[in-house]
């Protein structure tokens, strides 16, 4: 009996320890498919990751790719929002880093979004984006890794919660079509179109009513004769678009915060331009 009853408090108490421990982390490693690293940085910078994984209890994956999404972000931010789906399944507390020759992508969401506000996320971000510019891929990731390890010890943030952690740098910066139709709106508007044409129905109504055209004789000199030419001219107008391009040494385009129309909805944000 007392055996038994040892048994039930000890499977009771290990219980209570697995329940109290955080759910294990994954590092999901480097998808090198842009060939930027040799398999001796590769190894020694997936460590690192695991090593930031472990400490955080965040999922991490980086991601490189050759495709050039384009210099406007939208393409890199899906991109980079399906492979953490795809990697991390529907857990929140996961962070890809996108490097693609057009544009990088941090894409983060869950628990990352209490330690990183708009300020924080772009300090990581442009410095990164320096690296890559200048062409120092591993110290790139190193600083990746570093400012999730730092800001995690430097705790978390205070924000407002009706726009999240990263504030509205990102709806600055990029254009999200909204598909919601207001039908208020275009009714309000049908009404205010109705009422003015019936007024100005009404006018030119009675203007027509009040006003008696004149005979076209009353203009007519008879006793002379003019002879005319009208002629039109016309001006026709050339409208010009240009295309602004990214230099050769990459340009920036700044986002640093959530999507919350137009798609999924994790936060991040990116820098544009082919070093």
């Amino acid at each position: 009996m007392m055996r038994k009853l040892i048994t039930v408090i000890a499977a009771a108490l290990a219980a209570l320890v697995i329940t109290a421990l955080p759910a294990s982390a994954w590092s999901a490693g480097i998808n090198d498919m842009a060939g930027l690293y040799s398999d001796a940085e590769i190894e020694h910078l997936e460590a690192r990751q695991e090593e930031v994984s472990e400490l955080t209890g965040w999922n991490i994956a980086v991601v490189t790719t050759d495709v050039g999404f384009g210099l406007d972000g939208i393409d890199a931010c899906d991109y980079a929002e399906q492979y953490c789906y795809d990697t991390f399944g529907d857990d929140p507390d996961s962070v890809v880093y996108l490097i693609d020759l057009d544009y990088r992508w941090i894409s983060m969401d869950g628990d990352l979004l209490n330690y990183f506000n708009s300020s924080r996320f772009n300090t990581m971000m442009d410095t990164c984006e320096e690296c890559y510019m200048d062409y120092n891929d591993v110290e790139n990731l190193e600083i990746f890794y570093h400012y999730l390890e730092y800001y995690y010890n430097e705790g978390t943030v205070e924000y407002d919660p009706s726009i999240g952690a990263l504030g509205d740098d990102f709806e600055d910066a990029i254009e999200w079509d909204d598909d919601t139709i207001d039908f208020t709106m275009i009714f309000g508007g049908f009404i205010a179109g109705l009422i003015g044409a019936v007024i100005s129905v009404g006018i030119v109504l009675a203007r027509y009513k009040t006003h008696q055209a004149p005979s076209a004789n009353a203009y007519l000199n008879k006793s002379t004769v003019n002879m005319y030419r009208s002629q039109d001219y016309f001006v026709r107008e050339y409208t010009t678009r240009t295309r602004i391009e990214s230099s050769s040494s990459g340009g920036s385009h700044r986002s640093g915060g959530s999507r919350r129309s137009g798609g999924r909805s994790r936060g991040g944000g990116g820098r544009g331009g082919r070093r």
